[in-house]
């Protein structure tokens, strides 16, 4: 109980000290606000003009068909919001789009589709990928499988009317012409019943987790990830800031009488890290916050994780702060040291609000963000706001941090030199 007691009163001091200095809380504060406040009023102002901000797949299509069953499958693919569809003369076209980055996918309509609905025979549609793009490839599969089946359904339609037409012997004593304009007719009517449907809403396309729950995309994607991102940057400009105010108490000569007193030396480093710690809380609670409040960010299905997450990653911050403190030969060079530290982590781990993020990136640069606290905060937060994640799902992130700020604290009790 003893050893608690020491720790909270040591926080408890310098949490008065951060308290009264506001330069600091501004900085740690009042910056990230106005970033992630300006970032996400300029990305809202450039999409607000946009008037089909959900577009978010690029495809080619190539119909060789010159039927009406290749038209109307063209028509549903045009008329879905999350594709925007090129037109390409051939397939070499299209495959070059693909090959090129320009487009997701290519779609090819065979030129005999129609002709093989129409005659009841198996027929294909075929798609070629990029497989840079896993993702987009299996959302323009699975939307081509939908459009596909709903093709299907009205030559199956048009096989059993035209079944029952002739074995009824409707259509006996009508002329060629007749009958196509009977079968058309009737196929018009059923059609337009189904073109209905599809629109409202049979063909709507939707990103879900394997649960069920809707998982959002394009602006707020975006948006969920630049606040956890200017989070983690400035919980990290943390590691400067409590690496200084430790040596200036050294230097000052306030650590030589808290040793005077019966108390740990350990619990003074903890002490400030529990302080530090609960300002990177702070921060953490007011962003997401704010962005959840006005910018309607999303903030997943699992509070807990995010508190687990965010303990963590404040813990890491300030065992690197003390680690920080434990090298530095004075205070003004360990603030130097953490701010650098905090902008070339920040860069290397993704923090800085691009998309898509480094951390998920690959080659040299994605893999080397795997080796800085950020990458794993904010796949971390990234997981569990924007993808539904669970907190099991986080515990690979959750345990490369807890190791990463043990590790730090540990160097620093054993380093720093309290006179």
């Amino acid at each position: 109980m003893k050893t608690i007691y020491y720790v909270l009163s040591v926080a408890g001091k310098e949490v008065r000290l951060i308290a009264n200095d506001r330069g600091t809380l501004a900085i740690l504060i009042l910056l990230p606000i106005l970033l992630g406040s300006l970032f996400a009023g300029l990305n809202i102002m450039a999409n607000s003009g946009d008037e089909n901000p959900d577009i978010l797949l690029e495809v080619s299509l190539v119909n060789d068909d010159t039927g009406g069953f290749g038209g109307e499958v063209a028509k549903s693919l045009q008329s879905i919001e999350e594709l925007n569809v090129l037109i390409s003369e051939g397939i070499a076209e299209a495959e070059q789009r693909v090959i090129k980055g320009e487009t997701t996918a290519a779609i090819i309509i065979p030129a005999d589709f129609s002709e093989k609905i129409d005659t009841y025979t198996p027929t294909s549609i075929e798609v070629i990928v990029d497989p840079a793009e896993p993702e987009a490839s299996s959302i323009v599969t699975g939307i081509m499988h939908q459009v596909v089946g709903e093709v299907t359904i009205w030559g199956e339609i048009q096989y059993g009317v035209r079944t029952i037409m002739t074995e009824f012997g409707v259509l006996d004593e009508a002329s060629p012409d007749e009958q196509r304009a009977i079968e058309a007719q009737n196929m018009g009517v059923i059609m337009t019943q189904l073109n209905e449907l599809r629109r409202n809403p049979a063909i709507s396309v939707t990103s879900e987790d394997l649960e069920g729950v809707k998982v959002e995309g394009g602006l707020t994607l975006f948006l969920t990830y630049l606040f956890p991102a200017f989070t983690v940057m400035f919980i990290f400009f943390i590691v400067g800031v409590s690496s200084a105010s430790l040596l200036q108490e050294r230097e000052a000569g306030t650590l030589r009488r808290l040793l005077a007193a019966p108390l740990p030396r350990w619990t003074v480093i903890a002490g400030k890290m529990l302080a530090y710690g609960l300002l990177a809380c702070l921060q953490v609670a007011i962003l997401f916050t704010l962005g959840y409040v006005l910018f309607d960010i999303t903030l997943g299905r699992s509070p807990i994780a995010l508190v687990v997450i965010t303990i963590i990653v404040a813990f890491v911050a300030v065992s690197l702060g003390m680690m920080v403190a434990a090298f530095a030969k004075s205070a003004k060079q360990a603030d130097n040291v953490g701010m650098i530290l905090a902008f070339v982590m920040a860069g290397i781990g993704g923090a800085f609000p691009l998309w898509p993020p480094i951390f998920r990136s690959e080659g040299f640069i994605g893999t080397l963000s795997k080796f800085t606290p950020h990458a794993h905060a904010l796949e971390g937060y990234y997981s569990v706001m924007a993808e539904n994640a669970t907190f099991t799902q986080i515990l690979p992130q959750l345990g490369f941090l807890l190791l990463m700020g043990t590790v730090f604290f540990l160097i620093a009790v054993w380093r720093f030199r309290f006179e």
